[in-house]
């Protein structure tokens, strides 16, 4: 009994007091007055106060930082900023407990005099004029040229493929160049080009002009000097059709979408006269798949957005006659049956590209011929659209539209795959041919 007496904590009843009565109308004070408590001064309890006290604000901050995340992020996607447009919510140091250092400093950010390093000069003066040339497009007609030269039948080099290329790009950018300089006025009406440089004022009209006059020069000479003059002059007169012809009519008659088509059924014969003649049908052929493709794509585009185009002054078959629009998208969708089987017929692709290369256009088609049918039920006997008709007639041009994206790369690459003769070597490997067997010379047609 008297080991246990011994055991037991004493405690100073002066001391317990004075903390307990300190604190009642405070926060309860670990280090206050636990000299002469050694109950409550104990290593084990003091720790599990603290741990406690340290949990709790952990995941308060935590708690805290998450939702300022998730905050941040949510503002940005709601409110679909623009990357190069200045941010409404910035960032301020004022109140930070702590020093921050940003990625890629040494340095702390100080409260006073700071200054955040904006981007450096050359990327500044540089990425409106990337920007001036389309990228996106510019890159679509290089692919398309560069698919044709592979696909022609005569022999290739690097060489030749390095300047069609380049002169190409050079020469696409120049007529984005010009066509962003002559319509800043009317891009400014539209969403989807109001963000564009010279409507930004971060290039003048004239700078765009002086910009597409050096690259457009320094692409067809690349063009004259690397390939050959045919596909010099098909340069530029792709320059031409688009950044004047194409420009000027999209304000005064639906025939401009006609003329845009040719405008992208040139680059695929710069590639093919690169390397072969121009007078070989499947040349043609392969122009007339490239111009075909434009309609189902460009006028399944313009439907969501012809009121855009109307109120900027544009003139699109979309918003003068909805139902031509979706009439002539499965027009020339139907035609890419024919013309990816006359590749075959004429000697350029094997026999099965037909038969694959009709999965592509069968599902192309079959998107554009709903398309065509939900136009007739929204315009029949001259009626007006009805509300949930209309919104079907979007749902099925959004679907034509992403279907068209797919389709071109689609069947220019299986074009690649089964042009003839391409895998010969590899039956003759396996014992299936004995002899490989040629194209129909180009001097019969």
């Amino acid at each position: 009994m008297s080991s246990r007496m011994l055991s037991l904590y004493k405690l100073n009843p002066v001391g317990h007091f004075n903390f307990f009565f300190k604190n009642t109308k405070k926060g309860f004070r670990i280090d206050q007055n636990f000299i002469n408590n050694q109950h409550l001064t104990s290593p084990h309890r003091r720790l599990l106060i603290s741990s406690k006290r340290n949990s709790g604000r952990n995941d308060v901050s935590a708690n805290q930082e998450t939702n300022s995340i998730l905050g941040n992020v949510a503002t940005k996607v709601l409110n679909c900023q623009d990357p190069d447009a200045e941010l409404s919510q910035k960032i301020s140091y004022d109140k930070v407990p702590f020093k921050v250092v940003p990625k890629g400093s040494t340095r702390p950010l100080s409260n006073k005099n700071t200054t955040i390093k904006p981007k450096s000069e050359l990327s500044t003066l540089i990425s409106p004029y990337l920007k001036l040339t389309k990228p996106n497009l510019t890159v679509l007609v290089t692919l398309s040229s560069i698919c044709s030269y592979a696909i022609s039948p005569f022999t290739v080099s690097l060489h030749e493929l390095l300047f069609l290329t380049m002169g190409t790009a050079l020469c696409s950018g120049a007529a984005n160049a010009i066509n962003m300089g002559r319509e800043p006025e009317f891009d400014r009406k539209m969403p989807r080009t109001v963000g564009r440089p010279v409507v930004r004022g971060l290039i003048s009209p004239q700078q765009a002009y002086r910009f597409a006059g050096v690259t457009g020069s320094l692409g067809c000479t690349m063009l004259y000097l690397g390939v050959n003059p045919t596909v010099s002059m098909l340069g530029f007169l792709n320059i031409v059709l688009y950044a004047w012809i194409y420009t000027s009519l999209k304000r005064k008659s639906i025939i401009n979408t006609w003329v845009g088509a040719i405008v992208g059924a040139i680059p695929p014969l710069m590639g093919w006269a690169a390397a072969s003649p121009l007078n070989h049908p499947a040349a043609w052929c392969l122009a007339g798949l490239l111009y075909a493709w434009q309609f189902p794509h460009f006028n399944a585009l313009s439907h969501n957005i012809a009121d855009q185009y109307k109120q900027a002054g544009y003139v699109m078959t979309a918003a003068e006659n909805p139902k031509l629009n979706a009439r002539v998208a499965l027009r020339y969708s139907l035609l890419m049956f024919p013309l990816c089987f006359g590749l075959t017929y004429y000697g350029i692709t094997d026999w099965v590209f037909p038969i694959d290369s009709a999965i592509a256009n069968g599902w192309l088609t079959y998107l554009a011929y709903q398309f065509w049918r939900q136009q007739q039920k929204n315009y029949r006997d001259g009626a007006k659209p009805t509300a949930e008709g209309i919104a079907l007639a979007g749902v099925h041009a959004k679907q034509l539209f992403w279907c068209s994206v797919w389709h071109l790369p689609a069947v220019l690459i299986l074009a690649m795959l089964h042009k003839k003769g391409q895998w010969d070597r590899l039956w003759i490997y396996l014992g299936f041919s004995t002899d490989s067997t040629s194209s129909k010379p180009l001097s019969s047609y």
